[in-house]
């Protein structure tokens, strides 16, 4: 398991400054192709066995194996689900949404020959390759920790001159603080700890929450009372894939192809933490509440180029291979935060950061895939696929190369992620002309050392209901797995920030309309 990300994904980010982190990076180079209905329903397993316009973003010589022209529309209905455990409280939210996971068309021309080179094929593509729509809650009370606090440790090391000249200037170009800092300085919830005077008198670069008390015999600081705690995490969009496929076919033997893929990444994910004291007078400053926004949306495109054959060494046995590139991604992100507090005597004060934006670049890894499909008497068949890639070698570099300020990201990469192997399997029954049964499972090993496979399961219906139109439908679930999360970084070894668990899962309902012509 692996820890989501906090809330402002790093609370010691610089203030001018914003980056992708490892997690993130992964999350992009991450796919979970979906494809048709036929492809999805049979869990992928294509590398083999072609013939359908999802299977050409999992292997380019799908398309040689196509003796006809094709048109596809593959609407799809996605839904995620997020059970949270956090201080003992349980939330569940579910998110459901319409989208588009395949369309395209593969134009076929027949050479009249009757050996060598008997046709080639054109291709446009789309396949969604990942969705990122999700909703998270969690909730719970706590008197041991705070975010305040743990915003407050992370300005450790910086003058309140520094910061307070930024409040009266207005300049919001910090390189020093963190946007949460400044925010939480500006509405008053954060004071120097010299103020207090005893053990802190000569200390001016660190500093107390308003959701801390001072105790003057002890000379410690420690959490006034029970904070309320909240989160809401929204996300959506996805990575797009559009392939340009060119394939042939040689003496029914040799299917060839070969893609450029391009990518469209589009992410918005929308945060909202707030931490409120049950009863404001157990704290010395008057503390009532706190809550922060935080909007980052991500854009951005790819290419990459993906090579593929297929072979049938004899009738009924097919056998897959491909090479995919790395991906290289130019992204931007765009974000802002926005805090709120409020104090018993009336007092409420507001902070917006600016809109800021940064600039970046992403390679994935190379992947490479085998597979071997087999029909039965015309009537069935089952393929099984295996495909590699190394998450390690994920690389996130600045926009004019190099990796300036990633050289630590990318030595975690190095370090985390490790080399992931996915199984697909799938089979299908023609039960009559018109009727065929589906069934896939795949199995996704850990991309990150220590972490928790995934595994998918589908079934699906095909119903040709003529020689040149069918329709087929397919339900796919990607399994339930569990992860760890803080909302606010760890700031005291003596003191223990909440740990949650976030149980998710996705399931999809798609529909594949096709034209033969």
């Amino acid at each position: 398991m692996k820890k989501i990300a906090t809330l402002f994904l790093s609370l010691c980010l610089a203030a001018g400054l914003f980056a992708q982190t490892a997690n993130d990076a992964l999350g992009i180079a991450q796919e979970y192709t979906e494809g048709t209905a036929r492809s999805m329903a049979m869990g992928n397993a294509f590398t083999a066995l072609g013939g359908d316009l999802g299977a050409i973003g999992i292997n380019p010589a799908s398309s040689g194996v196509m003796r006809y022209s094709q048109l596809t529309f593959t609407p799809s209905i996605t839904t995620t689900q997020h059970n949270t455990d956090y201080l003992g409280r349980s939330a569940s939210t579910r998110n459901t949404g319409m989208t588009i996971s395949n369309f395209g068309t593969v134009l076929s021309f027949d050479t009249g020959r009757y050996d060598g080179l008997l046709n080639y094929n054109f291709g446009f593509v789309y396949n969604k390759s990942n969705s990122f729509r999700s909703a998270l809650r969690a909730e719970g009370t706590t008197d041991n920790s705070s975010m305040l606090s743990s915003i407050a440790a992370g300005l450790e090391g910086i003058e309140w001159e520094t910061i307070d000249l930024e409040k009266t200037s207005n300049p919001y170009t910090s390189t020093y603080a963190s946007w949460p800092g400044i925010l939480a300085w500006n509405t008053y919830v954060l004071a120097p700890l010299s103020f207090l005077g005893g053990k802190y008198a000569d200390v001016n670069d660190s500093y107390m929450a308003s959701t801390e008390n001072y105790n003057e015999l002890t000379d410690e600081l420690s959490i006034g009372g029970p904070l309320n705690q909240r989160f809401n995490r929204k996300t959506r969009g996805s990575n797009e894939e559009y392939a340009l496929n060119f394939g042939g076919n040689f003496s029914d033997f040799l299917y060839f192809g070969i893609n450029v893929d391009f990518h469209t990444i589009s992410q918005t994910t929308e945060e909202y933490y707030e931490e409120k004291a049950q009863n404001p007078d157990h704290f010395q400053d008057g503390f009532v509440s706190m809550d922060n926004s935080f909007w980052l949306h991500t854009a951005g495109s790819g290419v990459n180029f993906k090579f593929g054959a297929i072979v049938t060494p004899f009738a009924g046995l097919r056998l897959g291979a491909t090479v995919t590139s790395p991906t290289w991604y130019n992204l931007t992100d765009e974000w802002d935060y926005t805090m709120n507090t409020a104090f018993n005597n009336g007092n409420t004060y507001t902070e917006y950061s600016p809109t800021g934006t940064y600039s970046y670049k992403i390679k994935t890894p190379m992947r490479w895939s085998v597979g071997a499909a087999y029909t039965f008497w015309n009537r069935g068949l089952i393929s099984v696929d295996y495909e590699g890639v190394n998450y390690a070698g994920t690389r996130i570099s600045e926009i004019r190369g190099g990796e300036g300020n990633y050289t630590q990201e990318n030595r975690y990469i190095e370090q985390t992620f490790t080399n992931a192997h996915i199984i697909r399997v799938g089979a299908e029954i023609r039960a009559t002309d018109w009727l065929s049964l589906r069934g896939g499972f795949q199995n996704y090993s850990p991309a990150v050392k220590g972490g928790a496979s995934r595994k998918a399961y589908s079934a699906g219906l095909g119903f040709n209901i003529s020689p040149t139109f069918s329709v087929d439908l397919a339900w796919s679930r990607l399994a339930g797995t569990a992860d760890t999360f803080q909302l606010y970084d760890d700031y005291s070894s003596a003191v223990t920030v909440p740990t949650g668990t976030d149980w998710h899962s996705m399931s999809k309902a798609v529909c594949t309309l096709a034209i033969k012509f």
